[in-house]
């Protein structure tokens, strides 16, 4: 008999453990010796390690025929997604020879989509955008420097020992502005936000005011009325009649209020941007690209 076990601390090795038969132990005989036969001999077999294939949810209960034709079908798509990408790349780099940028760059995005060539693909952009590191304005869309955080190692490093010099120069006259600008513009925002705040406030306690009063007048209204079919007295109608008039002329008020409630609280809502003044937009850009140089030029921990 044969027993076998999978080992617990490795699981691909197995313990095969052999044992003699059991046979009647007036028949048993001893092996020369006089010694008895072990009882038990353990063998260790390791099996081979399998290949980690990707877990595709998409090939699960394919028989084998579709499966291969699955697998085949997917690596006619790869190899002609590759020579799409390489005719890009051909016609992106011509385009960057030819100094036609913005074409070389529309060309590269394109190759970029298939996710081949990452390094190749990802210089000649940054190469056309940048119109042969001549001017730095791709370097301050946000966008375009998010994307370069995460490219290709090599492609960053070629894009620094280019534009790098140009960029830390260009950013040393940033943070000067910026410093410069800052105080100033938040002291403004700090004077509107008050003045804001004191409009608002002076509208919402007239509101309250007027909606107090417009639920009085809408109670008394109610009441008076209930007294009409009550007495033959014309004091009950008389009151109705002011009463109503006066909450039509509150009920007016307040909404006139509530209007001017709304558009106060927009403006204080607003002056939270920096964008709402000129010199608080051109703050904000400042400090826009200076995020972007950050991505650009040093790598986050």
């Amino acid at each position: 008999m044969e027993e076998r076990l999978i080992d617990k601390d490795d699981e691909r090795l197995i313990r095969i453990k052999k044992k003699q038969d059991e046979v009647d132990a007036e028949d048993a005989t001893l092996p020369d010796g006089g010694e008895e036969a072990p009882a038990e001999e353990e063998v260790l077999v390791t099996l081979p390690e399998e290949e980690d294939e990707e877990y595709d949810e998409d090939l699960v209960g394919l028989t084998p025929s579709e499966l291969a034709r699955e697998k085949a079908r997917r690596q006619k798509a790869e190899e002609e997604a590759k020579d799409e990408c390489a005719k890009l790349l051909t016609a992106a780099e011509e385009e960057l020879r030819n100094e036609n940028y913005e074409r070389a760059a529309s060309f590269f995005e394109q190759a970029a989509s298939y996710g081949f060539e990452e390094e190749r693909v990802a210089k000649g952009l940054w190469t056309a955008r940048t119109k042969n590191f001549t001017a730095t304005d791709a370097f301050y869309n946000a966008e375009y420097a998010e994307e370069f955080y995460y490219c290709d190692d090599a492609a960053k490093k070629f894009v620094r020992e280019k534009a790098e010099e140009t960029l830390l120069k260009e950013r040393e006259e940033i943070e000067r502005e910026e410093k410069a600008l800052a105080p100033e513009v938040l002291a403004k925002q700090e004077e509107r936000r008050q003045a804001f705040s004191d409009n608002r406030k002076y509208y919402a306690v007239r509101l309250l005011a007027f909606l107090a009063a417009l639920a009085l007048f809408a109670i008394a209204t109610i009441v008076s009325s209930s007294y009409i079919v009550r007495t033959r007295s014309s004091v009950p109608l008389i009151l109705t009649g002011v009463f109503g008039g006066l909450t039509l002329i509150a009920f007016v008020v307040t909404l006139v209020f509530l209007l001017k409630f709304t558009g106060a609280s927009k403006l204080c809502r607003r002056n939270e941007k920096l964008s709402s003044a000129e010199d608080g937009a051109r703050l904000e850009e400042l400090r826009g690209k200076l995020e972007c140089l950050k991505l650009i030029l040093e790598d986050e921990e």
